[in-house]
C-alpha cells in the first residue's frame, strides 16, 4: 500500500489537505515546503519524501503554521478554496455531461468504435501474454508490456465514459456522507 502523504497533511492541517485536492495544490505545496523543509521551491516529491519519514512535534507545528499562512494568503486574495474545488469539480462533471449529451444528440458511433477497438487490442495482447511466448529481447518485451498498459489505460477510460468514473462515485459518496452527517 502506498503512503498517502496528502491524507496525513489533511489530518494535521485540514485546510491544506483540502487545497491539495484541487487547483490550489501548487500554492499549498509551496507553503508546506517552505515551513517544513525551509525551501519554498521544493517539489511535491520532496515534501512527500519528508513526510514518509513520519512527523515529529516540530513538523506538526510547522504544518499548522503553514496552514495559518496559507489561510491568510487565501483570505488576502479573497479565494475560497472549498468553493474553488467545488467549482472545479462542477466544471469537470459538466464537461463529461456535455460530451455524453453530444454523443446522444448526434448519434455518434465514435465512442463505441473506440471502445470496441481498444477491447479487441486488449484481448489480443492479453491472449498473446497468456498463450504466446514473449521475445527474448528485453527492449522488445518492454515495448510490448508498455503497449499493453497503454491499451489497458485507454480501455479503462473508455469504459468510464459509458458507466461513469470513480471520481463521480467518490463525489456521490461524499454528498451522501455529508447529508447523513447533517452538514
Amino acid at each position: 500500500m502506498d503512503f498517502d502523504w496528502k491524507k496525513l497533511i489533511g489530518g494535521v492541517a485540514p485546510a491544506l489537505g483540502l487545497a491539495l485536492g484541487g487547483p490550489m495544490a501548487a500554492a499549498a505545496i509551496k507553503v508546506i515546503a517552505d515551513k517544513m523543509l525551509g525551501n519554498p521551491e521544493a517539489s511535491k516529491d520532496d515534501v512527500a519524501a519528508a513526510l514518509a519519514q513520519g512527523l515529529n512535534g516540530d513538523q506538526v507545528i510547522a504544518l499548522r503554521k503553514a496552514e495559518q499562512e496559507f489561510d491568510l494568503q487565501m483570505k488576502q486574495l479573497e479565494i475560497d478554496v472549498m468553493q474553488l474545488n467545488k467549482d472545479t469539480e462542477g466544471a469537470y462533471l459538466k464537461d463529461v455531461q456535455d460530451a455524453r449529451a453530444r454523443q446522444v444528440a448526434n448519434k455518434d458511433p465514435t465512442p463505441q468504435v473506440i471502445l470496441s477497438v481498444l477491447f479487441v487490442l486488449w484481448a489480443a495482447t492479453f491472449a498473446m501474454f497468456y498463450f504466446g511466448t514473449l521475445p527474448d529481447d528485453e527492449f522488445v518485451r518492454a515495448l510490448i508490456v508498455r503497449a499493453y498498459a497503454t491499451v489497458e489505460t485507454g480501455l479503462t477510460g473508455a469504459i468510464a465514459y459509458f458507466i461513469g468514473s470513480s471520481r463521480g462515485s467518490k463525489s456521490s459518496g461524499d454528498t451522501v456522507r455529508a447529508i447523513a452527517e447533517g452538514k
